[in-house]
């Protein structure tokens, strides 16, 4: 049945205990609760609970737990140690999975109203996607090229698991099973509690206080006490969690690869369609929405990709719709999401880094600071790595530069991803700090360019640690070319290295980041002084540095509602003919004609939707996208990517609602003929008279 499905077997030999233990009917969704319970002690925050919890279990569901919990530590940390740990773990559940469906299908084995061994597959299915995205982040060629093929495998696998679902008309009612995983459900309590039979009312007591009681049990699996403890309804209970822990999980998975293949740049989007990959961001969104809705570890994870959509890659575009409109951020619903997350896990502070992008989002980047300022006990390292990245880039939106390099530099001491690109950023800020002191305090300036100066010849020193795909990471690719261009400057001018550098560094990443979005008038004006430093100067200067500095300028201009001074800005930088290789910049051009179609958005609403002049203006600013995507080699080229196709999400869907609305081209040959014989010709539009259209009436 599942070579139906596309699941075509698994080749992965295990690496850790290949032991297993085949389940009976009832054996299975009870060992599925004690590894959901154990990933709800992983949500919230009790990492060596839920390490505990698992240690006895040997099921596939068992191995999957424990593979998830390898895999958030590879990720957020990216210690190669704790990679290869992971990717281990993962290929024994891997494994594991294929075993078990193939035993569920030879036996017949049906669980509900489940085809035999389709849970299995998910499992497998899961495991690959983890797998996949550990080895994308190894520096090995063999693994990145093996990683493909998982992920192609795993895509085919969830399509058919959601295929084979929608032809059973397979739904579930998440809010009938909404008490499974309160916090006094965790796995803690006593062996006589049963999937379903836990209080209706929202809980915030913790899944770490539940373990205090003293009458405690672990649960252990065995077919004898399982026989006499369990009513055939609470078997009806826990095979209803085994079909929503099939469905949720399909649509999680199933959703979040639509939704990242309807994100990817339009270079890497056209190699994903040659391998069969088909991303749709609307679609996977709303599968992760119905996701979110179940009571486990499918609808947590659910929930935080959703708000890490929102409040994170949604941003980094200006061309969306309207906030609560389709395709816009839904300001309310992601609130509601959050609060019911929070009860649920108030001890993680995963919710809280998202509170504090929800204030961000908002435009109030202060109250964001001081969330993430609060302290916070954790026991996964990593995630104090990205409430500290999250602060520090946030408090750099509010030119608070001592901080930024203070948090940049403890971050290398937290993790050991981007050491290159850390020191770049405490360099920039620096820098900075040294040019408003320059003419002030010149011994605090000195104090200031020593620092900076040191730390960006520190940049090159960690190029190559770190790879993605193997290759090298964009951001510090071009960091290092900068220090380089910087260093060729400073000879040139015959100045030392902190006076070489060009256009304020500080200032382009907060471009990047699109921080210019979150800003205040107030830090937008900080943000125009720093861009214009040097500004007596800029004839001199070379055509990349121009261009570099009329883009950055044209975009706080936009903010501030200066429209047309923005498009003339970036007609400039259009126009620029600018040195093609390094260590010259050369992102400029297709970021102008981002800019430009972003300047043509935000004059969109001038025009009403029934003027033919709106889908004009539309289709301008879809030419200005398309042109942007067609450049190349350029390391700003994902992120930059990112935002052009996320624009051109919204101008499709824009032109796809837009009413069909024909253009009056004044007396033609039928009005004239009318005239002539005093007739009514069929199809020509009269003053007075109403035709109907495809968008109603006009």
């Amino acid at each position: 049945m599942f070579r139906v499905l596309g699941f075509g077997g698994s080749s992965i030999t295990p690496k850790h205990s290949t032991s297993t233990q085949s389940l009976t009917a009832l054996d299975e969704p009870y060992a599925l609760t004690q590894a959901l319970k154990a990933m709800d002690l992983l949500m919230d925050d009790a990492v060596a609970d839920a390490e505990k919890s698992l240690e006895n279990g040997q099921s596939s569901f068992h191995k999957l737990a424990g593979g998830v919990i390898a895999f958030l530590s590879a990720t957020l940390g990216f210690e190669a140690d704790i990679m290869k740990e992971a990717s281990d773990r993962l290929a024994d559940a891997e494994a594991s999975a294929e075993r078990d469906r193939k035993r569920a299908v030879k036996e017949n084995h049906q669980t509900g109203r489940l085809p035999p061994g389709i849970e299995y597959a998910l499992c497998n299915a899961e495991a690959q996607l983890m797998s996949a995205v550990v080895g994308l982040l190894s520096e090995s060629v063999a693994e990145t090229l093996k990683s493909f093929y998982r992920l192609r495998t795993a895509y085919k696998t969830l399509e058919g698991i959601h295929n084979s679902l929608e032809a059973l008309d397979f739904k579930i009612d998440y809010g009938a099973h909404s008490d499974r995983n309160t916090p006094e459900g965790s796995i803690h309590d006593e062996s006589e509690k049963t999937p379903g039979s836990s209080s209706s009312s929202i809980s915030v007591k913790t899944a770490k206080s539940a373990q205090s009681t003293s009458n405690d049990k672990p649960l252990e699996m065995s077919m004898g006490n399982l026989s006499l403890k369990r009513s055939s309804t609470k078997t009806r209970m826990s095979r209803d969690e085994v079909e929503i822990f099939t469905a949720s999980g399909c649509s999680l998975c199933f959703g979040v690869l639509l939704l990242l293949l309807g994100m990817v740049p339009p270079s890497l989007g056209r190699v994903m369609s040659i391998v069969g990959f088909k991303g749709d961001r609307r679609r996977g969104l709303s599968m992760l929405w119905d996701a979110s809705k179940a009571e486990n570890v499918h609808g947590a994870i659910a929930t935080l990709i959703i708000l890490n959509y929102y409040g994170n890659a949604l941003q980094t575009c200006d061309i969306v719709a309207a906030d609560n409109e389709e395709g816009g951020y839904p300001q309310q619903k992601c609130h509601d999401a959050l609060v019911k997350i929070r009860q649920k896990y108030p001890n993680s502070a995963l919710w809280k880094l998202e509170e504090a992008r929800m204030e961000a989002v908002a435009g109030r980047l202060e109250a964001a600071v001081e969330t993430l300022e609060r302290p916070v006990k954790t026991e996964m390292r990593q995630v104090e790595a990205l409430m500290l990245f999250e602060k520090s880039i946030n408090s750099m939106f509010l030119h608070r530069y001592q901080a930024v390099a203070d948090g940049f530099l403890k971050l290398t001491t937290l993790n050991k991803w981007s050491h290159g690109l850390y020191t770049y950023f405490a360099a920039s800020c620096y820098v900075e700090l040294y040019r408003q002191h320059k003419d002030t305090s010149p011994s605090v300036a000195l104090t200031y360019a020593t620092q900076a100066e040191s730390l960006l010849l520190k940049v090159p020193t960690y190029m190559g640690r770190k790879r993605f795909m193997a290759q090298g990471l964009p951001l510090e690719i071009f960091s290092d070319r900068k220090v380089k261009k910087w260093q060729a400057r400073a000879t040139a001018k015959g100045v030392r290295l902190v006076d070489g550098v060009g256009v304020s560094p500080i200032e382009e990443m907060i471009y990047i980041w699109n921080g210019y979005k979150r800003q205040s008038p107030e830090a937008l004006e900080q943000s125009l002084m720093a861009i214009k430093y040097g500004d007596e100067e800029v004839e001199k200067d070379t055509a990349d540095e121009k261009a570099i500095r009329w883009l950055l300028e044209s975009v706080v201009m936009r903010r501030k509602g200066e429209l047309q001074k923005a498009k003339e800005l970036l007609v400039m930088v259009v126009e620029k003919q600018t040195p093609a290789q390094a260590p010259f910049d050369m992102w400029m051009a297709p970021a102008a004609h981002y800019e430009l179609a972003v300047c043509h958005w935000k004059t969109l609403p001038e025009f009403s939707p029934y003027d033919p002049s709106y889908k004009e203006e539309l289709e301008k600013i879809k030419n200005y996208l398309t042109k942007a995507s067609g450049f190349s080699q350029y390391e700003l080229d994902t992120r930059i990517g990112l935002k052009i196709q996320t624009a051109l999400d919204t101008v499709n869907h824009a032109m796809e609602e837009a009413p069909v609305v024909e253009r009056e081209m004044g007396p033609g040959p039928m009005k004239k003929a009318e005239e002539k014989t005093g007739l009514r010709v069929e199809g020509e539009k009269r003053d007075g008279d109403k035709q109907e259209m495809a968008g109603g009436w006009i």
